[in-house]
């Protein structure tokens, strides 16, 4: 664990091997995640802002899906948070 963040309706959760995006509400255990990024899985990430709101957009790396194996590069797996 390493910090929270608590953002409208939802919040962050920041530990030392993933970034949980959580929905507000009295939740047990696992319920309340709505997005689970890992830092293995993380490519790159961006934090831009529109009309006064703040976006993150996490691009994870990409997997061959023949060999199973993250390449390097982005992916077409962009959450905007």
């Amino acid at each position: 664990f390493i910090a929270v963040e608590h953002i409208d309706s939802y919040c962050v959760l920041i530990s030392s091997k993933a970034v949980y995006f959580l929905k507000s509400g009295d939740y047990t255990d696992r319920e309340a995640i709505f997005l689970e990024v890992k830092y293995d899985d993380l490519y790159h990430c961006l934090v831009s802002k529109d009309h006064g709101n703040v976006y993150i957009q996490l691009t994870k790396k990409a997997v061959n899906t023949s060999s199973g194996v993250a390449m390097p590069g982005p992916s077409q797996q962009k959450p905007m948070v």
